[in-house]
């Protein structure tokens, strides 16, 4: 209960210092997404690909997965979380440049 009261504190510090700071860019995103680059990282808990490359909300579309691993296509009827999220940030949201975080010195 203790860490999840502290990830509502955060929250509400959000809120008050950023959300409010820059209401013409959250306002933008509220009617959508441009994301110019898909990055696929690591769902590791010590990386966050948005803080490492000084991004701001609405530049990354970020895929997290153990390893950073896109697994090969597969034309059957099962589900895939990860192609689909590859698939949708090319295909819907037209990003024009991919990055594994790991690739990117």
């Amino acid at each position: 209960m203790k860490d999840l009261q502290k990830l509502i504190r955060g929250f509400k510090r959000f809120q008050k210092s950023y959300f409010k700071s820059d209401d013409v860019l959250y306002e933008q995103l509220g009617k959508g997404q441009i994301p110019k680059v898909l990055v696929v990282g690591c769902c590791d808990s010590r990386v966050d690909p948005a803080i490492i490359t000084d991004c701001r909300p609405g530049d990354l579309f970020v895929v997290r997965n153990v390893a950073n691993l896109i697994p090969p296509y597969e034309p059957d009827l099962r589900y895939h979380g990860v192609s689909s999220a590859v698939e949708y940030a090319v295909q819907v949201l037209k990003v024009r440049d991919q990055a594994g975080i790991n690739k990117l010195d």
